[in-house]
């Protein structure tokens, strides 16, 4: 049952690399957004700054 599993028919070769590459992909792009939404706070908050 396990072992069905993990080689899934033969399959796996093709299978575990499109699963590893999809998460590497979601999680490079959240931390991404996350980075991006850091930058655009501070520099909304300097542009704020500077209308006062």
């Amino acid at each position: 049952m396990i072992n069905e599993f993990w080689f899934m028919d033969g399959y796996n070769i093709y299978i575990w690399p499109s699963y590893i590459l999809t998460f590497f992909i979601l999680f490079f792009l959240v931390f991404r957004s996350i980075y991006l939404s850091k930058k655009a706070k501070k520099m909304l908050k300097k542009l704020e700054e500077l209308n006062s």
